[in-house]
């Protein structure tokens, strides 16, 4: 299930495009952290990780997106 989360992130920035999107990280770090049951400041360590992660997904599906847009524009 862990690695649907960068999938879909990057599913996410390359069907949206924008790079506001990357935002819809905040939300899901709050998410973990709320209902993670890790002893201490372990729970901030893994949801950062892992909202670091998603971040970097979502950045690489619009950077794909606005280089490929970008090419077509030349062509």
């Amino acid at each position: 299930m862990w690695m649907l989360i960068p999938l879909g992130g990057f599913a996410l920035g390359l069907g949206v495009g924008r790079w506001w999107t990357v935002a819809a990280v905040l939300p899901f770090w709050a998410y973990i952290v709320y209902l993670d049951e890790l002893d201490g400041r372990l729970t901030v360590v893994v949801a950062s990780m892992l909202a670091g992660l998603l971040a970097c997904a979502i950045g690489s599906g619009v950077a794909l997106r606005r280089l490929h847009s970008r090419r077509r524009l030349r062509a």
